[in-house]
């Protein structure tokens, strides 16, 4: 009877050890939904819905087109602003933007910082512009020119976004680009270059170029030579004419009648 009365003693306690972990899994499990429910109900408030998108950074891109990138929506809760998931979209939808970091200022404020990627050069692909940075990266396949030189006497075979430009001349266009590279370096700006074989005509104005051969601009524009010139040109306000240059960056201006 004793041995018995022991089993049926723990039997009994098993059982209802059994039944205190279930009560405690069901008490553990409804304060888990109560709490997430809760939270859901806590950031899906008006108090907590986006009121300001701040934009900051841009200088060519417009703080609409930022917004439209981000995906962010003013009345939507902020909490569906998730900076890292932001920064991707809007890197991805605007190749003008080369970082973005994303701030959320609860309860109800998004800040976008950014940093933008140059347009540095165009070239006419039938009605249409191919937009590329620096190192020939198509940014875009625009319909109306942008802010950026044009390279004429390129052939592009071929212009997919985020790849290198495939051109039939790609000589001419890496030369192009390091004129480009050279000229911003040295705080100016061709509006065109057209390049045959190592002879190059740079447009700093419609009616104002510099012709000369190729390693003759690069050492001119490098050593400041073309900057002064331009300078001393602009301060007499003489706008239209050629400058040709030769060796040992010796320019001659020779004004446009």
């Amino acid at each position: 009877m004793t041995e018995n009365n022991g089993n049926v003693a723990r039997r009994v306690s098993n059982h209802k050890i059994k039944k205190h972990k279930k009560k405690r899994y069901l008490l553990k499990f409804t304060i888990f939904v109560l709490v997430c429910v809760a939270v859901w109900f806590a950031t899906h408030i008006p108090y907590f819905n986006v009121n300001g998108i701040a934009v900051m950074g841009n200088q060519e891109i417009t703080d609409e087109a930022v917004i439209k990138a981000s995906g962010v929506k003013t009345g939507e809760s902020i909490f569906n602003a998730e900076p890292l998931w932001v920064q991707h979209k809007i890197k991805k939808n605007n190749l003008y933007v080369d970082t973005a970091k994303v701030r959320r200022k609860f309860p109800d404020k998004v800040t976008i910082t950014i940093t933008e990627k140059s347009a540095m050069a165009q070239i006419k692909k039938g009605k249409n512009y191919v937009v590329t940075d620096i190192d020939g990266t198509v940014i875009e396949v625009a319909k109306e020119e942008r802010k950026a030189t044009l390279i004429d006497n390129i052939t592009v075979k071929s212009a997919q976004r985020k790849e290198v430009v495939n051109v039939k001349e790609q000589d001419v266009l890496n030369k192009a680009l390091d004129l480009i590279i050279a000229a911003d370096e040295n705080d100016m700006y061709f509006k065109r270059v057209d390049i045959k074989d190592s002879n190059v005509d740079a447009y700093i104005y419609d009616d104002l170029v510099c012709k000369g051969k190729y390693k003759n601009l690069m050492s001119c524009l490098k050593s400041g030579t073309l900057k002064s010139v331009v300078y001393d040109l602009y301060q007499k306000d003489k706008e239209k004419g050629t400058i040709t240059i030769s060796r040992n960056n010796y320019c001659f201006f020779t004004p446009k009648k």
